[in-house]
């Protein structure tokens, strides 16, 4: 079995139905596995890339968890009883802020901690965190 279909089963157990959604995930999931890998191999010359690397797990820890409360949140179909979705979408988005902000709070914890305590390179932390921003569109634009 390959990388890419275990990866697949993975998410799929974790609720990620939407195919596209599950291939974006998947991608993003991988290209990071591959960016901190070669990081840590460079690390004898240079720590940007490890840097980078672990961003770039942020970033995808980030499109994660924001996939997977979207999908929990957001119902297939309508209720009957509420028509025009409006207890739906007051439930979503107070969902949706408080976890957007949770997830904000922890991203900038983080990378103020690699900045302050181990000096990294704030070009190479830039990069690793916009691995989703560039991943995800060629993910999807380049979908089977």
């Amino acid at each position: 079995m390959s990388i890419f279909e275990r990866v697949e089963r993975f998410l799929w157990r974790r609720g990620f139905v939407q195919p596209a959604l599950r291939a974006a995930t998947r991608d993003l999931f991988i290209f990071s596995a591959i960016f901190f890998g070669l990081g840590a191999a460079l690390l004898p010359w240079t720590s940007d890339g490890l840097w980078a690397g672990v961003a770039s797990f942020l970033s995808a820890w980030n499109f994660y968890t924001l996939a997977r409360f979207i999908q929990y949140a957001m119902p297939a179909a309508m209720p009957e009883a509420d028509r025009r979705g409006a207890a739906t979408a007051r439930v979503v988005k107070k969902g949706l802020l408080l976890r957007t902000y949770l997830r904000l709070f922890i991203t900038g914890f983080f990378v103020y901690v690699a900045l302050v305590q181990f000096q990294a390179s704030p070009a190479a932390l830039a990069a690793g965190l916009s691995a989703a921003v560039t991943i995800i569109p060629l993910s999807l634009f380049f979908r089977r």
